[in-house]
């Protein structure tokens, strides 16, 4: 294999709340909207938060037609790192988002927590440290 470099960019989650993902990402986490594609059949806006404007970035997209983007089993959730667990999820759930396991310490100071979007998106926090 030839000598490259590979790095995270980007992952895409399909919304059909463009308004609501967008509000929920922006007060949960901070999220901002660095670049939109507004094209034909897709909406597409690309997020990042304060300072990681490198990425890698979280992208919402809402398709224009009737696509069906209901949300299925086959991934897991989007991780998180924090530095305050608490406070992450308090803000998480007063954006709309659903506690779906607590806090809870799964080896020596890492503390992880499971939460649903109010689109049901999955996301794992992790605090370790």
């Amino acid at each position: 294999m030839a000598d490259s470099t590979i790095s995270l960019a980007f992952f895409k989650i399909n919304v059909a709340d463009m308004d609501g993902a967008l509000e929920f990402w922006r007060n949960a986490f901070g999220f901002e909207v660095r670049g939109t594609y507004d094209e034909p059949t897709f909406v597409e806006h690309i997020l990042s938060m304060p300072g990681q404007e490198q990425g890698p970035s979280l992208m919402l997209v809402k398709p224009k037609d009737e696509t069906d983007v209901t949300i299925g089993g086959g991934h897991g959730p989007i991780g998180l790192t924090c530095s305050d667990i608490v406070t992450a999820l308090e803000n998480a759930l007063a954006a709309g988002g659903t506690k779906t396991m607590d806090i809870t310490e799964v080896a020596p100071g890492v503390r992880v927590c499971l939460l649903h979007s109010p689109q049901g998106h999955e996301i794992e926090l992790v605090q370790a440290g």
